[in-house]
Order: C-alpha cells, then sequence, then structure tokens
C-alpha cells in the first residue's frame, strides 16, 4: 500500500487537532480560591452543602469595582466557582 502525500497531511492535520485539545483541557486558567479567614465562610458552606450559586452570590460583596476589583480581563460572570476551584487542603 503506498502512503500519499494526501495521507501525510491528514494525519499531520488529526495530530495537530489532538495536540491542541490536550493543550487546552490541561492548562489551568484560574487560580483557586485562597484557603485563608476571608474565605473561609465560602468553605464551610459548600461543605455542609450549600448550592453553589447561593455561595457565589457573597463574591460580589468584595469583587466589586470597589473593593477587591476583578482583572480588566476577567469575565463578566459571577459563576466564580465554575472557574475558580476550592483548594483540597484548606488551612
Amino acid at each position: 500500500m503506498k502512503v500519499m502525500k494526501r495521507d501525510l497531511l491528514a494525519l499531520a492535520a488529526a495530530a495537530a487537532v489532538i495536540v491542541v485539545l490536550i493543550m487546552v483541557t490541561v492548562r489551568e486558567k484560574a487560580k483557586p480560591v485562597p484557603a485563608d479567614e476571608k474565605h473561609r465562610a465560602f468553605y464551610e458552606a459548600m461543605e455542609k452543602g450549600g448550592d453553589r450559586i447561593e455561595v457565589e452570590r457573597a463574591c460580589i460583596t468584595c469583587h466589586h469595582s470597589q473593593a477587591i476589583p476583578l482583572p480588566k480581563k476577567h469575565p463578566p460572570k459571577e459563576q466564580c466557582l465554575i472557574c475558580h476551584k476550592l483548594n483540597k487542603t484548606k488551612q
């Protein structure tokens, strides 16, 4: 069976797609929620089985335009715990 140029191109394209998918899924983009005193209430609420949406509503009390502003490139969402994960080992 003869390997043609188009076969090699198709194989290279498939390999490129796989590499890009692996790079996107492995890379962690968001910082975890700090395990400090300020965020302790969030950890406790989630440990007690709190609703993620309810817990996230409290984030805006500190992370708004004046107190602790979000970075300029931050997405305009209040779905904090989707990207920012709670640390497994808290302090």
